[in-house]
């Protein structure tokens, strides 16, 4: 990858860790006609750009999160799918979704931080220091110039970006799973990734 190509994957980065997903999407999707792209007929949008009929007529669909991040869920009509997002695009996606885990992560080593268990500061418990570790390490590896932009490498790179968002979810307890906390991002982040990525084809048998 040459040094502008890793320069827009960090910028990309930035946007997500700075301004969250729906400044990333809008910046993944620049130029880009949702409704012909999107593998499923339906994707993660910008709230803004729906709001200024860059959706067309695309039906919006009711969401608990969306709205809260600045987002819309929407359903195209027709039965053509759409390639999804490829090569530079799924990057920078995995660039985005790679920062917004990054500044989540932040804030549950922050609370970890903070809390106590059997007088020690949680985030020195080996379970959680260990969780910790293996998110930082997923963001480093999800960040780094693609070795492959295959279907199966794009889908691989996503998915664990999706489980490293499960396990920073994890973190924050059992507020994690209430609708006013900001780490709902990370569920939109994989929404997004599901609807927009094309699934790579399965072998006959490996299902």
């Amino acid at each position: 990858m040459n040094g502008a190509a890793a320069d827009d994957l960090r910028r990309c980065r930035d946007i997500g860790r700075d301004g969250g997903l729906a400044a990333g999407l809008a910046a993944v999707l620049e130029g880009l006609d949702p409704a012909a792209e999107a593998p499923g007929g339906a994707a993660v949008l910008p709230a803004a750009a729906v709001g200024a009929g860059g959706a067309g007529s695309a039906e919006v669909l009711p969401h608990p999160f969306a709205a809260l991040e600045g987002l819309a869920v929407v359903r195209f009509g027709g039965s053509v799918a759409g390639p999804g997002l490829t090569g530079r695009r799924a990057a920078r996606l995995a660039a985005v979704r790679a920062g917004l885990l990054s500044r989540m992560l932040d804030t549950a080593v922050e609370r970890l931080t903070d809390r106590r268990f059997g007088g020690i500061p949680l985030i020195d418990h080996q379970l959680v220091g260990g969780s910790v570790a293996d998110v930082v390490t997923e963001i480093a590896v999800t960040s780094a110039a693609p070795e492959s932009d295959s279907a199966e490498a794009v889908w691989d790179r996503h998915e664990r970006l999706t489980e490293a968002g499960w396990v920073t979810t994890r973190l924050f307890g059992a507020e994690g799973y209430i609708t006013d906390h900001p780490v709902r991002a990370l569920y939109m982040s994989a929404l997004a990734a599901d609807l927009w990525l094309a699934r790579p084809d399965v072998p006959e048998g490996a299902r």
